[in-house]
């Protein structure tokens, strides 16, 4: 299999390849450098919570920013915000924490919010209860091909002083649907 990585072309050779699409900022072509906006080695930029980049009149949104999520839907939401704070009076900033996402594997994975590590750093290890489920779907029921034992599991990250929801983990056919 040949490859980049960092500009470079690599070959390897594997047994299985997961096939993954990325994506990337196109940004070489448009000489950021020119408007005074530093790029980060992938031409991705970086922003502050404000979308603003190191030049306070010029934003940046979607695939582009540095460090965020890479998802139309969000980058529809954070374009929305932001027009609504230039140009309505509006304060409301995107949040790229509590935002569903899910893998499309074979047995998909969903998400919401905060891992364990961040809640326990952001909340402190005391302040958050963690919870486990691990479940069968009702479709494996009938499945006889199953091997004995498969699982599916659940995690939910609480806040212990208000019982907030700040995570949600969950791992079984159409996580999707549920994330």
């Amino acid at each position: 299999m040949t490859y980049k990585e960092d500009g470079e072309e690599k070959t390897a050779q594997y047994d299985t390849v997961l096939f993954a699409i990325g994506r990337y900022a196109v940004t070489d072509g448009i000489n950021l450098a020119a408007a005074g906006i530093t790029a980060e080695k992938n031409g991705k930029i970086k922003a502050n919570d404000q979308e603003q980049t190191n030049v306070s009149n010029i934003y940046a949104i979607g695939d582009v920013l540095y460090g965020q999520l890479e998802l139309t839907p969000v980058a529809i939401k954070a374009g929305q915000l932001l027009s609504n704070r230039l140009f309505a009076g509006a304060t409301a900033k995107m949040d790229y924490v509590n935002v569903p996402t899910t893998v499309f594997t074979p047995l998909e994975y969903g998400c919401c919010g905060l891992t364990e590590d961040e809640a326990k750093t952001q909340f402190t290890p005391e302040n958050i209860s963690t919870y486990h489920s691990i479940f069968q779907p009702l479709e494996w029921q009938y499945n006889k091909q199953r091997p004995e034992g498969t699982n599916c599991y659940v995690k939910v990250l609480v806040k212990n002083d208000d019982q907030k929801v700040v995570g949600f983990h969950i791992l079984c056919p159409n996580a999707g649907e549920i994330s």
